[in-house]
């Protein structure tokens, strides 16, 4: 890292502590206590007493850095840090207003740092499709307005309702996030549609769930589609400005425990459909490409796609019941008439626990494949050919896309219950499709702190 990042590293972290000092001076707790839930501890008791009264805060810093062994489009060597602050508050409406089973939530998303995958290891002329090796890098390195819903619950929680201001992969299509490397992380539906959008980056909308039986449940939603909210100049322009269309999202969810020792899994399926106008990836009105007749690209009337994921643990360790080996799988599709990545594909396992005196940890690993569109191809082929260019050194030569992978191996290891080390190895093969790089390996690792 050069002199002037590390500097404003410094001047990050002397602010925040000069921010958390007065917490830190009122907490009873050891600042280093193995049992504190967060750094800054209770603050003399204050917390828990907002936390009974409903008023649960959240401030919570992540970073991850990244560094570039071998491979990749370029290959000199460096570090490339990345972070983000998450700033929140949940609110028990039945505790401060007497509202059953209410909840309000609002929260906003700080990114900031630089990328390894787009400084080093991508062809800037083919981005990287759905994967990246810093998962919080992204959206604009500034702030974002995230939630600000409103959740109400009947019949035992048989039936939600939630409206307001979120990200679609927050309740569709949602797997968690238990990777570093993006591919492998949060929803798939959100990677390569073009129109979905994932955590930092909120939409107005509504979703109503129902669980006719604990292990099956219903939800749909539908939610404004504004690109203007994922950029640095729109992220608080929250009138509706840049608004293009709507997006509407259904989910059907089975949660089995199989066996004797009831081990849970998440079973979902679930499609979308975008109304905004969005262009041909290859011909125009007349179904020729556009490339060579210089028309138009034709307009399609909207966007689409459908997902399926299925997580199941499948044994069990220990007195914990979560601690066990599970597996998981996760598709995601997108029209090939409008995507640049018609799918992707993932599978995995995480066991947790895999020591006794170490519950918390885990140790995870996982691979993914993005698949380029083979109309995306068909365009980059004639596009080099009209310009009789077939040299991949030459800069005006468009690279043919293929398929991208990714893989990821790491060890969480949770040093106390408000701070979590994750080192990690990637694997990023045919960044951006191109067979033309070498694979890209890299060391990274993951710190997270919950103050």
């Amino acid at each position: 890292m050069g002199g002037e990042n590390m500097n404003k590293l410094i001047k990050r972290g002397t602010m925040l502590l000069v921010l958390l000092h007065p917490l830190l001076a009122l907490a009873n707790d050891t600042f280093f206590s193995p049992t504190a839930k967060n750094m800054t501890g209770d603050w003399g008791g204050v917390r828990t007493d907002l936390r009974h009264h409903g008023y649960d805060f959240t401030l919570e810093y992540s970073s991850m850095t990244a560094t570039n062994v071998s491979g990749g489009y370029d290959r000199d060597k460096t570090v490339r840090y990345s972070d983000q602050y998450i700033l929140g508050v949940d609110l028990d409406l039945e505790k401060i207003f007497g509202i059953r089973e209410g909840e309000f939530r609002a929260s906003v998303n700080n990114r900031n740092g630089r990328d390894l995958t787009q400084d080093r290891l991508q062809d800037p002329r083919a981005p990287v499709i759905g994967s990246g090796v810093q998962s919080n890098y992204g959206r604009g390195q500034t702030w974002h307005a995230t939630q600000f819903w409103f959740k109400k619950s009947w019949w035992d929680k048989k039936l939600d309702l939630k409206v307001g201001l979120m990200p679609p992969g927050e309740d569709f299509d949602n797997s968690g996030c238990f990777f570093q490397n993006l591919s492998l992380c949060g929803s798939l539906a959100g990677h390569g549609s073009g129109v979905w959008y994932n955590t930092p980056i909120g939409q107005w909308g509504s979703r109503v769930k129902y669980s006719p039986a604990p292990a099956f449940y219903v939800q749909a939603g539908a939610f404004q589609y504004n690109p203007n909210y994922a950029t640095r100049h729109g992220s608080f322009e929250l009138d509706g400005t840049g608004h293009l269309g709507y997006m509407y999202l259904v989910e059907l969810g089975y949660l089995p425990t199989l066996g004797a020792a009831k081990l849970p899994g998440v079973w979902k399926i679930g499609g979308w459909y975008n109304t905004a106008d969005a262009n041909d990836v290859l011909d125009d009105d007349n179904g020729d490409p556009y490339v060579l007749t210089r028309q138009a690209a034709r307009r399609h009337g909207g966007r689409y796609g459908g997902y399926l994921y299925v997580g199941q643990q499948i044994t069990r360790s220990g007195s914990h019941r979560q601690n066990g080996l599970s597996l998981f799988g996760h598709l995601a599709m997108n029209d090939k008439d409008t995507a640049t990545m018609d799918y992707q594909i993932q599978a995995g396992a995480i066991y947790k626990g895999p020591f006794a005196g170490r519950p918390q940890d885990f140790i995870s690993f996982g691979v993914s494949k993005m698949h380029a569109n083979d109309r995306v191809a068909r365009r980059a082929q004639l596009l080099n050919q009209m310009r009789g260019i077939d040299d991949y050194d030459n800069p005006l030569y468009v690279p043919v896309r293929k398929a991208e992978y990714a893989a990821e191996l790491h060890y969480s290891l949770r040093i106390t219950p408000w701070l979590a080390v994750r080192p990690n190895l990637q694997l990023l093969a045919h960044p951006g499709g191109s067979e033309e790089i070498k694979d890209a390996w890299v060391v990274g690792n993951q710190v997270t702190i919950k103050f």
